[in-house]
């Protein structure tokens, strides 16, 4: 399935691959691929099923990407890959902290932020 990110027919997540889908073990080489985080394929289905079209948000080459959604069986659920940040109804990341219109708070929490795996 093709993805039109500038002119989409329904509201897009996109979703970080590393340390999201996958169970994430940190940086180790370009040609590293971790498996798959049990219940990924499960969480893109509910997405789709309530009106979501997917995107793979990730600083990962998009070619690699593609392959590791293939072989495991994700592909089928994922409209694009990019590394651009499209416009999106929401980003899932595991690198995120969400602006709540508080600069103090903001700081706050990029200044104590740890991923769930670190």
């Amino acid at each position: 399935m093709a993805l039109d990110l500038d002119n989409p027919s329904r509201p897009i997540v996109c979703v970080d691959l590393n340390g999201v889908l996958d169970a994430y073990t940190g940086w180790k080489t370009p040609d590293h691929w971790d498996p798959p985080r049990p219940g990924a394929r499960a969480f893109l289905e509910a997405l789709r099923a309530h009106g979501f079209d997917i995107v793979v948000f990730t600083t990962r080459h998009p070619t690699g990407v593609r392959k590791w959604l293939r072989e495991h069986n994700l592909h089928d659920l994922v409209g694009a890959v990019t590394r651009r940040k499209p416009p999106a109804h929401v980003f899932v990341d595991d690198r995120a902290i969400c602006f709540q219109g508080d600069f103090d708070q903001a700081l706050n929490q990029v200044l104590v932020f740890k991923a769930h795996w670190e």
